[in-house]
């Protein structure tokens, strides 16, 4: 069975050197737009983003896929379509 095996830090930023960084700002974006979305339940402005492991990767992106959670009331949210995945509390 075949294994995985990573390269080492040091071979992957000579392979990087020089090259334009298109992460950072797609990150920076897509923060950016988390921090504005309210929670659908509770209307709390503060959620933490987990990568989704049901689905990490969509086809052609190039970050991987992300629920956001209520720090208040820990709904968890898709924070592109806003469809509830899970409610934890009820009374908030």
């Amino acid at each position: 069975m075949p294994t995985f095996q990573g390269l080492d830090p040091e071979t992957i930023r000579k392979l990087l050197e020089g090259q334009e960084d298109v992460l950072t700002p797609q990150i920076r974006k897509e923060q950016a737009y988390f921090r504005a979305l309210p929670c659908p339940v509770c209307r709390n402005q503060a959620t933490t983003s987990l990568i989704d492991g049901a689905r990490p990767f969509s086809p052609g992106a190039i970050l991987p896929n992300r629920v956001l959670v209520c720090t208040r009331c820990e709904t968890e949210f898709d924070p592109y379509t806003g469809l509830v995945r899970k409610v934890i509390s009820e009374s908030v």
